[in-house]
């Protein structure tokens, strides 16, 4: 495992959580303040998660064995449960809304595909393992905002497609 990937892991996740609190204090919309707050707490969690690995490989030269993730608190799925969908509120929102959920639907998704690369390119299980796991928070984050997406588009039509299941 390069050390660089580790560095460009922890700076990815710092524009991440730096771009949805810059974006959660300009929406107006309780979903996606919710949603993006959220995500950035998640994000600084994998910052210190991914730097603890990071400290300790420079001062050993070695892989560690096994530090926790430490969650952010309450789970993304969890935290988006206690919005009232049914409030008129959290249906207005603004174009630029929907293009922030784009952008980070669009961050995560590289973010994803980046971990991905880094655990299929290793030989080590632990680095599969730790980056692998990386890959699929991304996804879930990818799931959420699509969610969230979807709702503030199409209430209705949200709400509907959530009955049939």
């Amino acid at each position: 495992m390069k050390k660089e990937s580790l560095q460009i892991a922890i700076e990815n996740e710092a524009r991440e959580e730096k771009y949805y609190l810059a974006q959660a204090e300009r929406s107006r919309n309780p979903v996606v303040k919710r949603l993006l707050h959220h995500l950035a707490e998640e994000e600084l969690a994998h910052q210190e998660w991914i730097s603890k690995r990071h400290r300790y490989m420079l001062e050993t030269g070695q892989w560690p064995e096994h530090i926790e993730l430490e969650p952010s608190g309450q789970s993304l799925r969890d935290a988006m449960r206690t919005i009232d969908y049914r409030n008129e509120k959290t249906s207005l929102h603004d174009d630029d809304d929907i293009a922030c959920l784009n952008r980070a639907a669009q961050f995560e998704m590289e973010a994803a595909e980046f971990y991905s690369r880094l655990a299929r390119d290793s030989n080590s299980p632990r680095e599969q393992s730790f980056f692998s796991y990386l890959a699929k928070m991304e996804q879930d984050h990818m799931a959420s905002i699509r969610d969230s997406l979807a709702y503030l588009e199409d209430p209705e039509g949200y709400f509907l497609s959530k009955a049939d299941h």
